[in-house]
């Protein structure tokens, strides 16, 4: 709680400092109009994301793309005016022909992160597992984020991509959607299209925008949906978990339930031989898994900070980040995310889904 509160403090103070040092360097008397511009795209943020789960108005969805790229923009805007800060020391430009040269420069990155934001590339990884006989391909699409970013037409190129690497089953983990607007008809139609089965776990923005329905509508298009339960597929065990925190001891700012993976998984049925694979939208409480034997989790949720120096920040909060990690014989694997989240940018980061190829392997 108190990590959120120095942020928005953070963000809050640089709302009041960028505006006035730009007015600063192009010799404005009146800032005024500088300070409403920031002040009022800084609030716009809040507001989009509480609206846009909310309702699926077409106007709803531009003032939160708009919103949500302002804040993108501060943080470029940010970085630059940094790097001027320190350079400026040394070398004292010229102050308007700065000021231009930091706006032309912000736009730039803006721009670039945008057009980054509308691809996605396939993740490799193997990952060796005991008790295996043959290999497993796994295909994890996690945090597409459908709605007022990106559509049904996105969602086909993953699932063509899907079916041209022919995985054994698919794991979508969660944050499918994030807008109302993604509870349209024909919203998750593409997902008919799948070659091989495909199981859903839920993350906190399918929660915010309406979990039954999107449960609903996935059912409709032939998903398989886990509720802390346990199927076998593929001489696995596979245990799909809601959203939910790892105990009682952990503050999660994105809190949905009252569930906690510690006091979870006794209820579960781990027994037997047969490798342990455990879906979760978040990336915690692995200490836990680990004591049931698990062999791999698969996450998502964190979108690797998804823009510079969101990433940074990231690192901080998130022990595991992106990719893949061993605790104790556990192997964690958290994707990028096939989507974004409030700015449509990427920049130090990419939209990916993740092939996963379990590799039988011997213990000695």
């Amino acid at each position: 709680m108190m990590k959120m509160l120095l942020l928005l403090a953070l963000i809050a103070g640089l709302n009041v400092y960028m505006p006035y040092r730009l007015g600063n360097l192009l010799g404005l008397k009146s800032k005024k109009w500088l300070y409403v511009l920031f002040a009022v795209g800084f609030v716009s943020v809040f507001a989009a994301l509480r609206l846009v789960t909310k309702s699926g108005s077409i106007f709803v969805s531009v003032y939160y793309n708009l919103s949500t790229f302002w804040l993108g923009n501060l943080l470029f805007l940010f970085c630059v005016m940094a790097v001027f800060e320190v350079f400026n020391l040394i070398f004292r430009f010229p102050k308007k022909k700065a000021a231009y040269f930091i706006v032309a420069l912000t736009l730039l990155i803006d721009i670039y992160a945008a057009v980054n934001a509308g691809f996605f590339k396939v993740a490799y990884v193997d990952i060796p597992v005991k008790n295996l006989s043959e290999e497993v391909k796994i295909m994890q699409i996690s945090d597409v984020h459908l709605g007022a970013h990106r559509g049904a037409k996105y969602l086909e190129k993953i699932i063509q991509k899907t079916n041209e690497l022919n995985p054994d089953f698919v794991v979508i983990t969660g944050d499918i959607a994030d807008s109302k607007s993604a509870l349209t008809k024909n919203m998750f139609t593409p997902l008919q299209n799948l070659n091989a089965p495909s199981y859903f776990v839920s993350g906190n923005h399918d929660v915010y925008v309406g979990l039954e329905e999107i449960i609903k509508r996935l059912e409709e298009n032939g998903i398989i949906i886990l509720q802390n339960e346990v199927i076998e597929t593929n001489a696995i065990k596979l245990i799909g978990l809601n959203y939910m925190k790892a105990d009682d001891s952990v503050y999660d700012p994105h809190q949905v339930n009252a569930e906690t993976i510690k006091d979870t998984l006794p209820q579960l049925d781990f027994g037997g031989e047969m490798p342990k694979i455990v879906i979760h939208h978040g990336p915690w409480g692995v200490e836990y898994m680990n004591e049931y034997g698990t062999d791999l989790v698969i996450s998502g949720h964190t979108h690797a900070g998804q823009i510079f120096p969101a990433t940074l920040m990231a690192k901080s909060r998130f022990p595991y980040l992106k990719g893949s990690k061993n605790y104790k014989g556990t192997y964690i694997y958290v994707s990028q995310g096939a989507g974004t989240f409030f700015p449509r940018m990427r920049l130090g980061t990419n939209n990916e889904i993740n092939l996963i190829t379990l590799k039988p392997f011997q213990s000695e």
